[in-house]
C-alpha cells in the first residue's frame, strides 16, 4: 500500500481537495436520526450515502482534470487550439469564436433573416451624362432574404445597363437599418474613389449613391424615405470620404445637381416586351419637353416627343410605340435650348427586345 510520501502529484492534489471539501461539512443536531428518516423505504440509488459517494467522485474527477490542465502549462486551457476548436466569448453571448479570432469584431456580413422574396428595387449608379458624371437609377429584380434597403445597397456595384457604372466595389455593405430618425448603413470599408475636378466630385457622388439608393428603397417598401443616412465602418463612426463629411447623417443632395435630368424606367435594360411598347420615366426639362427616338441597328425607326407632368423638376412621362418583333434601343434626349452654346444635352437609353 502506498504511503503519502509515495503519492504522485496528482494524487496529492486529489487528497488535498477532498480534505478541503470535508472541512466544510458540519454535522447538524440529531444527524443520525435524520439520516435514518430520509433513507427509510427510499430506493438504494437515491440514498444520501451513495449520492455523497457520487459527489466525491465528481470532485475527484474535477481535481484530476484540473491537475492535467495545470501540468499542460496553460493559464487558459480552453484557449488551446489543440483541445478546443472554438471558444465562447467572455461576454457570455454563447456565440463561439474561432481560435485566435477577435471576439470584439462583428462578422463581416450579418446573416440574412426572413424568407426569400422577389423584390423590384431602385438602385442608383453613375452615368456619363454629357455634362459630367451624374446619378442614374434603374430598377433591379432580385431574389433575396435581405430586407429591401439592405438588398438594394448590396446591388450598388452591379448595374445592368452597360452605360452605367458604379463608384462602389462589391461586398462593402455589411448591414442597413431604418431607424426612427436615421438610416444606418454599416460598411466593411469605405469605397475607393479617385479624386478629380468633376462637379459633383467622385466622393460626393459615391456618398449620394448610397443615400439615394437607401432612401428610395425605404420609400418603395413603405418606410420613411425622407430620413438622412448615417454611414459607419465596422460599427464605428467615420469622419469623411475624400473631403466629404460623414460625421453627421447625410441627406439627399439637390436632384437637379446630382441626377441625370433624363431618366428611363421602363422598359428595363435587356427586357423582353410585347408591342405596343410602354416607355416610362422621369425628366427635368425646359417646358417639360421629352424628345425620343427608337433605333434598330443604329437606324432611327420611330421618333417623336412627349411631355412630362411638370417642367424644370423631375416629373413622370410616358408614351407607347408600335414595333415589329426584334431588338431595339429607345433614347430620350434633353432638348438643347441653348443652340449649342451651353452644356451638352443629357440623355438616357435602354436596349430591349420585342417578341
Amino acid at each position: 500500500m502506498n504511503t503519502p510520501e509515495d503519492w504522485t502529484p496528482e494524487e496529492q492534489r486529489l487528497h488535498a481537495a477532498l480534505n478541503r471539501a470535508a472541512e466544510h461539512v458540519e454535522p447538524g443536531p440529531d444527524g443520525l436520526a435524520q439520516i435514518r428518516r430520509r433513507t427509510k423505504d427510499v430506493p438504494l440509488w437515491r440514498r444520501p450515502v451513495l449520492l455523497g459517494l457520487a459527489a466525491a467522485t465528481a470532485v475527484a474527477v474535477a481535481v484530476l482534470v484540473g491537475g492535467v490542465m495545470a501540468l499542460d502549462g496553460s493559464d487558459d486551457p480552453i484557449a488551446s487550439t489543440t483541445s478546443s476548436p472554438s471558444r465562447t466569448p467572455a461576454d457570455g453571448s454563447g456565440s463561439p469564436t474561432p481560435p485566435g479570432g477577435d471576439q470584439t469584431t462583428p462578422p463581416s456580413e450579418p446573416p440574412s433573416t426572413g424568407p426569400v422574396e422577389t423584390l423590384s428595387l431602385p438602385v442608383y449608379f453613375v452615368a456619363d451624362s454629357g455634362a459630367g458624371p451624374r446619378l442614374a437609377r434603374e430598377f433591379q429584380t432580385v431574389e433575396t432574404a435581405d430586407p429591401p434597403v439592405l438588398a438594394a445597397l448590396r446591388q450598388l456595384a452591379d448595374p445592368a445597363d452597360p452605360d452605367y457604372s458604379s463608384l462602389w466595389q462589391p461586398d462593402l455593405v455589411r448591414s442597413a437599418e431604418v431607424g426612427v430618425d436615421v438610416i444606418t448603413v454599416d460598411l466593411t470599408a469605405l469605397p475607393e474613389v479617385t479624386a478629380g475636378d468633376t462637379e459633383p466630385s467622385a466622393a460626393e457622388l459615391a456618398v449620394q449613391q448610397v443615400v439615394y439608393t437607401a432612401t428610395a428603397a425605404a420609400a418603395s417598401s413603405g418606410q420613411d424615405g425622407s430620413l438622412p443616412v448615417r454611414i459607419t465602418v465596422e460599427g464605428q463612426p467615420v469622419d469623411a470620404l475624400d473631403g466629404v463629411s460623414l460625421a453627421e447623417p447625410v441627406g439627399r443632395a439637390d436632384p437637379l445637381e446630382v441626377r441625370q435630368l433624363m431618366q428611363l424606367n421602363e422598359p428595363a435594360e435587356g427586357a423582353t416586351v410585347t408591342s405596343p411598347v410602354a416607355v416610362m420615366g422621369e425628366a427635368a426639362t425646359f417646358e417639360a419637353n421629352v424628345p425620343w427616338e427608337v433605333r434598330r441597328d443604329g437606324e432611327v425607326v420611330e421618333q417623336g416627343a412627349t411631355t412630362a407632368a411638370e417642367c424644370c423638376t423631375f416629373a413622370e412621362f410616358q408614351f407607347e410605340v408600335e414595333l415589329e418583333p426584334g431588338t431595339y434601343e429607345v433614347v430620350i434626349t434633353e432638348e438643347d435650348v441653348s443652340g449649342g452654346e451651353g452644356r451638352p444635352p443629357m440623355s438616357d437609353s435602354r436596349t430591349f427586345t420585342v417578341e
